[in-house]
């Protein structure tokens, strides 16, 4: 008797692409929030400018893509909108006080935000990680792998706890990395701030997603 495939879940060829494209996205990610600022950053101070210049030029770069992609989906980005908002209001602080550690606190600011976001979201109906499950199911198999997910939300709950004890170690990893970002921005050498925050940034990303992908798996919370 032939086994009856089900067509929610994606086949190891395309998971396969999903896992690529996770992949590429995370590496894109780290080249336009870390690698392309830093590059910026210590070359104009090598140029002979100020920090506060430097910084403002190297912040521009992130929201400029944020704003960039935006433009090309053609639709409201929810991340990207507050990411280039919190660079205006930030760049518009430091050009009034002359202070650009503003400018990196800012980063804090914005991890903080959505860390509570994530944690708050659980009081609600449907929390976060709910939704962006749901998100990437959907781009995954279309709106039968949704269905299937919001299913396993309603029905099973094993999955309710486990999603939600990952948006509890999500949402404090996020608060935990706002409060460094802030104090790493406030004690340390200017110029020492945006290879610090950065490498620190990376680190937390990196074990974050470690121990995301491993729960995940292990637990069959795949969307």
């Amino acid at each position: 008797m032939r086994p009856v495939r089900n067509d929610t879940q994606p086949t190891p060829t395309a998971a396969g692409r999903t896992s690529e494209s996770a992949r590429r996205a995370l590496v894109g990610r780290i080249v336009v929030d870390v690698v392309l600022p830093l590059l910026v950053y210590y070359a104009l101070r090598a140029l002979g400018a100020g920090v506060l210049a430097a910084t403002l030029a190297a912040g521009a770069v992130p929201a400029a893509n944020a704003a960039l992609v935006a433009a090309r989906s053609r639709r409201i980005d929810v991340a990207g909108l507050v990411v280039v908002s919190l660079f205006l209001a930030g760049g518009a602080l430091s050009v009034v006080t002359g202070d650009a550690r503003l400018l990196y606190i800012k980063d804090g600011w914005l991890t903080g935000l959505l860390g509570a976001w994530v944690l708050l979201s659980l009081a609600m109906k449907r929390p976060f990680m709910l939704h962006l499950g749901t998100a990437i199911a959907t781009a995954k198999v279309g709106d039968e792998g949704a269905a299937a997910w919001q299913r396993r939300w309603t029905d099973d709950p094993v999955f309710r706890r486990r999603l939600r004890l990952v948006s509890v170690v999500v949402g404090v990893v996020l608060m935990l990395d706002a409060v460094v970002r802030v104090a790493i921005a406030s004690v340390i050498d200017l110029d020492a701030v945006a290879t610090v925050t950065n490498v620190q940034y990376v680190v937390m990303l990196a074990g974050l997603l470690s121990w995301f992908f491993w729960y995940t798996a292990r637990h069959g919370l795949r969307a």
